[in-house]
This record gives C-alpha cells, structure tokens and sequence, in this order.
C-alpha cells in the first residue's frame, strides 16, 4: 500500500505494480544454479521421463539467460541446434542463428551456447526438441502456427516458474544486468539484445543503477 494526501483510496484504484515480470535476480547465481542441476542430472545412473524433460528446459533456459533473449528465440535455437546436431563443430565455440521476436523487420541475433552445455546434452533430448518442431510444423495457418507457439512459451514459463520461482524474462533482464554493471554501453546492450529503442534499455540500466546508489551510499552510521 502506498499513502500519499492526493491519492485515492485503495478501494477506488487498482494499483498497477510495474516491472513484475524483472525478479531482478543475480546472473552468476542462477547461471550456476542451472548448471549445478544439468551437472547433478549428468550424473544419474538411470534418466526417468521427468529428468529428460528438466535436462531439455535446462539447456534452454541457460541458453536464455546466457544470450539475454527472449524464451521463444531460446527455444528456437535449441530446435535448430537439434536439427544441425551432427553438422556443427562441436571443437569450437557453437552459434546458432534465430529470428529476433517482436520485431517486423525479420530482424536475426545470434545466440551463444553456453560452454557448459554438451553435445551429448543435446543427443539425450534431441527427440524433445525435434518434437516441438513437428507440433508447429503440423499446423496448416499462421495463425494456428501462433497458437501453438504461445502454448509451449506457456508451458516453458510455467515449468520455471514452478521450479524455481523465476519467469523467462527476468533471464533476458538478468543478463542485461549482469553487462550493465560490467561497463557495456546502452548501445552495445541494445545490439546484444536486439531491442529496437535504445531508451529502454537506457532506462532501465540507469533506474537499476539509481536503486544501487539510493540503497548504498549515503549512510554515515559505520
């Protein structure tokens, strides 16, 4: 609840909470976090239906917070890293190519795999992946193409959500953090990233900064 003289009562007004989808969580936790679990799940003599599930939206999610994209990319460019499985060189660094979303002008970013993420990672839920693909794939309209997409966004977000308390957003805004406040300039961020307006990015670099000073310096009780 927020008072302020002008304001109506809470009864007469439905207060809006900006930036909910932003947990502002810690990029190198939960980068460690995911991977601490993909090593834990490597290590297990016999894979049920369930830890094969956990392994494919793991590798999808370290993929996602690795690149600051948006789930869908993610997804995507777990499915087309499924696809070139056996054609990609796997003794150097893999990049995959992806259509960035919300954007009209067929825009593509390239997405990094995360060095700890294998091929034989990849081999145990090829199927998984490949599967995704078909489900759109069988679709006849765009639309119904649109639909799919959005349920499987869906069930990806609320698998996260209900592991680990986090949405796929606050992934992307995780990494543009984690790049905030090692130095990288709002116009390289916004490259990485693909957002098309600058000032938002500005914006919520500079508002997470402000939080940082408001909250550290000023006290003169030590």
């Amino acid at each position: 609840m927020i008072w302020d003289w002008n304001l109506p009562k809470s009864s007469e007004i439905r207060q809006k909470s900006k930036g909910t989808w932003d947990k502002g969580i810690d990029y190198k936790q939960t980068y460690k976090m995911f991977k601490k679990d993909l090593e834990e799940l490597r290590s297990k003599e016999i894979f049920y239906k369930d830890d094969y599930k956990k392994l494919a939206y793991l590798l999808t999610f370290l993929l996602q917070l690795r690149n600051g994209c948006r789930i869908w990319e993610a997804i995507a460019g777990m499915i087309n890293i499924a696809i070139n499985l056996d054609n990609l060189n796997w003794s150097e660094r893999i990049t995959v190519k992806v259509r960035t979303q919300k954007r009209k002008d067929w825009e593509f970013r390239e997405l990094v795999l995360p060095k700890c993420i294998k091929k034989e990672d990849v081999e145990r839920v090829r199927d998984i992946f490949l599967s995704i693909k078909k489900e759109i794939d069988e679709k006849l309209t765009m639309d119904e193409k649109l639909k799919v997409k959005k349920k499987i966004v869906k069930r990806f977000g609320a698998w996260l959500y209900k592991n680990y308390g986090i949405n796929t957003h606050s992934l992307r805004y995780a990494y543009v953090t984690y790049l905030g406040e090692h130095g990288i300039p709002a116009q390289v961020l916004a490259k990485i990233t693909k957002h098309k307006n600058i000032n938002y990015i500005e914006t919520y670099t500079q508002s997470r900064l402000a939080k940082e000073i408001l909250e550290n310096f000023g006290d003169l009780d030590d």
